[in-house]
């Protein structure tokens, strides 16, 4: 890949650097904020060597990279334009102005619940690990280890209102440490637990003429969202009017104590009425509708995703979770039937296409969708071919309605897939994995039952039959005989876990460039050697196995990092006889770091003697 003509490319298809507002990158994308969304040319984008996909999404435009590679277009942009750049925060609320306010309603619950779902998903399984050791007899309910482990895995959930203030208070701008404390005074121990009211509220006080029930807010959701939102206004009020030298001491005091009083007069029986109405209206649609609300759900959730409105979601799972009434999260395996679904279509796809380029993408999109990651197989393969996210959205449809009908729950949020089987309630692990099979094989069915059309990108000669390009071959840095990469004596290399390639073992201890390019790494050991060559292949010279033990005895090198070497120049030299003595094998792997990155890397040698000759071809 030639980064820096990428990364030229991409600009004018956004609208010139005039319409980027700024850009910034995460593992595996390009974020843009645009002046004018409209202008970017997703067609023309995605058709450039090295594009992955393109979308629009909450108010940033995304171009997938692929890890590694995102890094070099990035600094090859900085580089090469006067766009400004940014911090993912600073895009986020750059972004954050573009979206309606649905949109933006959705990002901030999103950026509350993302931080914590760590925490509820720990305490999720760990419910789900304590259910199985009871209903196996693994573990006497009354022993000291389960009453422990219980306390480990409610914990969360009783606490829930502290970890939700901490996390909002930094996205409305509150003092977290206040809005912790506030989330404490909620779930006093001083105060009736909310789980044991079912018996009647035990206690009242009186406030100002209003009878307040002291009931705590154990597991609650809303009414600290609510009561931290205020104190942020509260807070940021009483700056404007205390006198500097005062703020320290009066600020902190009056807006808790403001804050608290509201909260136990107000907001929190407000907040607990609107939880429950949601939460128990849920309940009552899946009760009512049961798999028609799962085909439905299923079927549409891919949909929302796109829109990012599904960042809401996750308060109303965690309210559904912590209310001891319901205690579970129905509406999660739903969702993951959808994005199972998704990786299903991906997978007809690769079957299906003649497009090299989207096979590459295609595979490892259906794979990812498996462990809960949708967005490779969405924007990147299903959306863009159209019938594919139509069978994915029939698949979802089809599993929602299975799991749905059987009554699977889960004890945490945010986790699908295969991971989300750790999450799943009573004895209906067996149907979470029947409803997936469903999604996934519904999806892959009706892809190639609706088929799809595509442009090939591949030329094809006078018969046309597809032929692929040949855009780099790589010469043995090496004179001597091939090894195939499977039979060298390191599972590191012989796996193909670092990337596809082979191995020489030498006559002699010369080692040549064999590519042109730059020297991307040189070891201190000296005994390994990376080169980027001036098509994108990054190839790794590895001088014999475990010969970094040897801490650069035996080696002499003739370059250093960012040199430019050209195909055939002297790299190094390695005393083959010195590596022999001390127990070490001479083997040289020579492997393709970003193999991915090609349609094929495959050797065209397979034995050859005394000449620096082919050993391997990329095409794409």
């Amino acid at each position: 890949m030639d980064y820096k003509k990428l990364a030229l490319d991409i600009v004018p298809l956004l609208g010139g650097e005039k319409n980027i507002e700024s850009v910034t990158h995460c593992a595996t994308r390009l974020r843009f904020v645009l002046n004018n969304d409209s202008l970017a040319k997703t067609k023309e984008l995605e058709d450039l060597e090295g594009v992955k996909g393109a979308f629009l999404s909450s108010g940033q435009y995304q171009i997938i990279i692929g890890q590694g590679a995102v890094n070099k277009v990035y600094e090859q942009l900085i580089k090469g334009t006067s766009i400004q750049q940014s911090t993912i925060n600073d895009q986020k609320k750059a972004a954050t102005k573009k979206m309606n306010p649905l949109q933006r309603f959705a990002r901030m619950l999103s950026n509350i619940f993302v931080p914590i779902i760590p925490a509820i998903v720990a305490s999720g399984l760990l419910m789900g690990v304590l259910g199985m050791c009871t209903k196996f007899g693994w573990l006497e309910g009354k022993s000291g280890v389960f009453q422990l482990l219980d306390m480990f895995s409610n914990a969360a959930f009783v606490f829930l209102p502290v970890l939700i203030a901490f996390s909002a208070a930094k996205e409305f701008g509150a003092n977290p440490f206040l809005a912790a404390a506030l989330g404490g005074i909620l779930i006093h121990p001083n105060l009736q637990n909310a789980w044991n009211v079912g018996g009647g509220i035990e206690k009242y006080i009186n406030i100002l003429g209003f009878n307040i029930g002291m009931v705590g807010y154990q597991g609650t959701v809303l009414p600290i969202l609510i009561a931290v939102w205020i104190m942020s206004y509260i807070e940021r009020g009483l700056r404007k009017v205390v006198p500097n030298v005062l703020d320290i001491l009066l600020t902190p005091f009056l807006t808790l104590m403001i804050t608290g009083f509201f909260s136990f007069m107000i907001i929190g029986p407000l907040g607990r009425f609107l939880g429950d109405g949601i939460s128990f209206g849920l309940q009552g649609l899946y009760n009512t509708a049961g798999p028609i609300a799962g085909l439905i759900f299923g079927g549409l959730y891919s949909t929302i995703v796109i829109t990012g409105v599904h960042h809401s979601f996750h308060a109303v799972e965690a309210g559904l979770i912590a209310n001891k009434a319901i205690g579970v999260n129905f509406l999660l395996p739903i969702w993951a039937m959808a994005n199972v679904a998704q990786g299903g279509a991906a997978l007809a796809v690769y079957f299906k296409t003649k497009n090299e380029k989207m096979k590459a993408i295609a595979m490892p999109a259906s794979v990812s969708c498996l462990l809960g990651i949708t967005e490779a197989a969405i924007f990147g393969v299903n959306l863009k071919l159209v019938r594919p996210f139509i069978a994915a959205a029939i698949g979802g449809a089809l599993g929602g309605g299975y799991v749905t009908l059987m009554k699977v729950g889960m004890s945490g949020i945010g986790v699908t897939g295969i991971p989300g089987i750790a999450l799943v309630t009573g004895s209906t692990m067996i149907n979470y994995i029947i409803g997936m099979l469903i999604a996934f094989g519904g999806a892959f069915i009706v892809t190639f039952i609706l088929g799809f059309k595509e442009e090939n990108e591949s030329s094809k000669n006078e018969k046309g039959n597809i032929e692929k390009s040949v855009i780099e071959v790589i010469k043995s840095p090496m004179t001597g005989d091939v090894v195939q990469l499977k039979d060298v004596p390191d599972a590191t290399f012989s796996s193909g876990v670092i990337g596809k390639g082979i191995a020489i073992y030498p006559k002699d201890g010369k080692v040549v460039a064999p590519v042109s390019g730059t020297v991307s790494a040189v070891f201190d050991t000296k005994h390994a050697i990376a080169i980027t060559s001036s098509k994108g292949t990054e190839v790794l010279i590895h001088i014999g196995i475990d010969t970094v033990k040897l801490n650069g005895e035996g080696f002499k090198v003739y370059v250093e990092s960012g040199d430019i070497v050209m195909q055939g120049d002297l790299l190094a030299e390695v005393d083959v006889d010195f590596v022999k003595k001390n127990n070490f094998s001479p083997i040289t792997p020579v492997i393709i770091t970003n193999s991915d990155d090609f349609s094929s890397v495959s050797v065209t040698n397979e034995v050859y003697k005394d000449s620096l000759e082919e050993i391997m071809e990329i095409t794409i």
